[in-house]
């Protein structure tokens, strides 16, 4: 991927780019964005990778839950011993909030996010995490249960982001919400120009964009409201 002026200075200043440059080892947690499920296996932090000087280490699958990470994926999230790790999940639970495998509520969904970080930092006590906000769904794929999209969808996002956000203020944690520049530039120009469905980025233009909003959220306190 073409990675010349892709980030700015206002990006290099960010706290999530201080993060992954002084880390000996990031692991990037999720979903299908995070595994890369549906564009030829890239991730959404894909652009960003020739600044990162650690190790990575990538633990996601596609329609990944908060409680499948528990479920499943727990062990591997521990032995990663990492420095940071940068996860990014919840959609699934949102779109799906089938209770056996899902957070079907945002207090569900906190709840499992404490107990991964209770997990590694019971292994890795200066652990520092990046928990984002669940990615942005566009209307009408298939790919939802029917083909149908919640028709709650947009409070669901608001009341798992703002309890995701309450809680890492609440850890110190960082916290971060892509989907507002995301939204912003699918009002300006057609989302199939990102997006290969209805939710997963592109390998190209698409994750571009959404490691442009990562980063932008958390610029510098003076040049934003970050965290």
């Amino acid at each position: 991927m073409e990675t010349n002026d892709f980030l700015t200075d206002e990006m290099k200043r960010s706290r999530l780019f201080r993060l992954l440059q002084n880390a000996e080892t990031v692991c990037f947690v999720g979903d299908s964005l995070t595994e890369g499920t549906m564009n030829g296996g890239v991730p959404w932090y894909d652009p960003i990778r020739p600044w990162i000087r650690g190790n990575i280490v990538n633990i996601s699958q596609g329609g990944a839950t908060t409680k499948v990470l528990l479920g499943y994926f727990l062990p591997s999230i521990v032995r990663a011993a990492a420095e940071l790790y940068v996860i990014a999940i919840g959609a699934n639970d949102i779109l799906f909030r089938d209770p056996l495998f899902c957070a079907a509520t945002a207090a569900g969904y906190v709840q499992n996010l404490r107990k991964i970080r209770d997990a590694i930092c019971g292994q890795r006590p200066n652990a520092g995490f990046v928990f984002i906000a669940p990615w942005i769904a566009t209307d009408g794929d298939a790919g939802v249960i029917g083909g149908v999209i919640p028709s709650d969808i947009d409070a669901a996002y608001r009341s798992y982001t703002e309890a995701l956000r309450a809680w890492c203020k609440e850890t110190g944690d960082a916290f971060i919400d892509a989907n507002g520049y995301i939204a912003r530039k699918f009002a300006q120009s057609s989302p199939e120009d990102y997006l290969v469905d209805f939710i997963h980025p592109n390998g190209g233009n698409g994750v571009r964009l959404y490691a442009e909003a990562v980063l932008t959220y958390t610029v510098p306190r003076s040049n934003r409201d970050s965290f």
